[in-house]
């Protein structure tokens, strides 16, 4: 029974430490994507802000910033670099980006003031139309006078002072919707914090009256068992022996009828609630077990098909190989007939001239016979080195011939074994995938078979929970030495599942307790 105890609160705790590592899991996984939303907001904002001072030169603009830049000069503007290059953060670090690795200084700063000027003619003309439509006078009036070079200049400074009082009131836009941004980011961040932080507390605190209530279903069940172990002790100290034995057997009888009648409770119970709550996930996996069987099979069909086509098309293609090569060979032998027949007939002419000549000496007269053997000589020699230079080119030709036929062969055979590997080697990998899809679905069934059924154990916990609340903190003397009238329930504590841990709540009515001074006694003396 300690045993039993002990493996409950071994697994309670164990399922309560699970559950709060995946609530924590949870809660970092908001956190980070909470971060990941406000970052990308920041960036958005951020990008969006405005359009950057030295852009690309459009084409229709060409012209324009041509005719600036044969006027500009970069030593005339130092002055002015300077100041906004202490006073504007953007600039500069738009400098530090571009300098020199897109732009060289002169065109940056080149292309910064031809924007400022585009920039400042532009509010220039919206400036006059706005005071056209309001005041309804000439036009030509509000043009800048091409005569007066000071007061053009003037304007255009105020001009430009008013262009630099609207870019810094831009980007303090720009700054504010950041910043706006960001506390709204780190709100999040801290109302997440705390969030975690009440659930942390939670937890805790539920952990802690989870492992209270076990420590004192443990203290009682202590308690009980020294009370029951003294009197025992007692009664085997006054000589009732034969009463603790006959004790022992009442309740080892009792806790095995207890035990199987909680077992088959406990069976009932789960198959009861198994059904009403998988019945039809088990026929839905059922069915999906059924249709992925159906399919592996039709994929195991299909790997045994593209096998028997891998080995017909290895088989043509060798067959083809192996008929070049045939063709290759009967084509040299042919040749190699040929020259054979060449030979022959060079022989045949050279055997008819030495028997001319032979002729031919036995007939002449000795001046004759030597001019004739001189050129008979010489006819000889010629027909023996043609000869011979047909022979090496018959032996070279054969040669050349079957090391062809070597290699057309070895090289059919490279190829067709290449292909069937790749083949192979791709229907594997479909057949692996295929099957790595049907072990995942068999998998994913599993699991939901799995938190079915911890589900229904997550309920048992839940109701143990609820019985534990209404235990009677004040019974005492649960258990006596009479055990005749123990009721089913008094066994539940000993023989429940380790979900539903119970106790004794029948505060003593089954009991009956022995007068300190009554004695039994029998016919043999005091029993």
């Amino acid at each position: 029974m300690w045993e039993l105890l002990e493996h409950a609160v071994k697994s309670a705790s164990a399922s309560a430490s699970i559950y709060a590592t995946s609530i924590h899991e949870k809660a970092h996984t908001l956190a980070a994507s909470v971060q990941d939303e406000a970052s990308t907001l920041v960036q958005r904002v951020m990008s969006s802000a405005r359009t950057g001072p030295v852009d690309e030169i459009l084409y229709e603009e060409l012209a324009d910033y041509r005719a600036f830049s044969s006027s500009f000069a970069l030593e005339k503007v130092t002055q002015e670099i300077a100041e906004l290059r202490d006073k504007d953060a953007e600039i500069r670090e738009l400098h530090d980006a571009v300098v020199p690795l897109e732009l060289s200084e002169g065109e940056f700063w080149c292309r910064y003031f031809f924007r400022r000027q585009q920039s400042t003619e532009q509010k220039w003309r919206d400036q006059v139309s706005i005071n056209d439509d309001n005041l309804e006078h000439n036009p030509e009036d509000d043009a800048p006078p091409q005569t007066h070079r000071c007061s053009t200049g003037r304007r255009m400074n105020r001009e430009e002072h008013a262009y630099a009082r609207l870019s810094r009131a831009a980007d303090e836009a720009d700054q504010c919707a950041v910043a706006q941004w960001q506390q709204k980011a780190r709100d999040l961040h801290c109302q997440l914090q705390e969030i975690k932080q009440i659930y942390d507390v939670k937890e805790k605190k539920s952990l802690k009256e989870w492992d209270k209530q076990l420590q004192d279903l443990r203290d009682t069940y202590e308690t009980k068992m020294d009370a029951f172990s003294s009197r025992v002790d007692a009664a085997w100290a006054a000589g009732y022996n034969e009463g603790a034995q006959e004790i022992g057997a009442i309740a080892k009888n009792v806790g095995q009828k207890t035990e199987q009648e909680m077992a088959r409770y406990r069976t009932e119970i789960a198959q009861r609630d198994f059904r009403a709550l998988a019945g039809e996930r088990v026929v839905a996996l059922t069915k999906e077990k059924a249709d992925l069987e159906r399919e592996l099979q039709a994929a195991r069909e299909q790997i045994a098909e593209l096998g028997k086509q891998n080995e017909s098309q290895a088989k043509k293609t060798r067959s083809a190989a192996l008929a070049d090569v045939t063709k290759e060979r009967d084509l040299w032998r042919m040749r190699a007939l040929k020259m054979k027949k060449l030979k022959d007939l060079v022989q045949n002419e050279l055997t008819t001239l030495r028997l001319q000549r032979d002729a031919g000496s036995e007939a002449s007269s000795t001046g004759s016979d030597m001019s004739a053997t001189g050129t008979h000589s010489n006819d000889h020699s010629k027909l023996q080195a043609r000869m011979n230079e047909l022979q090496a080119q018959l032996a070279n030709m054969l040669a050349n011939s079957e090391a062809r036929a070597c290699k057309a062969y070895e090289k059919g055979v490279e190829i067709a074994k290449i292909e069937a590997e790749k083949r192979v080697k791709q229907e594997r990998d479909i057949a692996f995938q295929e099957g790595y899809k049907t072990a995942q679905a068999e998998v994913k069934s599993e699991m939901g078979l799995l938190k079915a059924e911890l589900g229904m154990f997550r309920a048992f916990h839940e109701s143990a929970i609820h019985c534990a609340d209404h235990v009677d903190e004040n019974a005492e003397n649960l258990l006596d030495t009479s055990l005749d009238d123990i009721l089913l329930a008094d066994g539940q504590a000993l023989c429940s599942p380790t979900s539903s841990v119970s106790v004794f709540i029948d505060d003593g009515k089954n009991e009956c307790p022995v007068p300190a001074g009554s004695k039994s006694n029998d016919d043999w003396g005091e029993w």
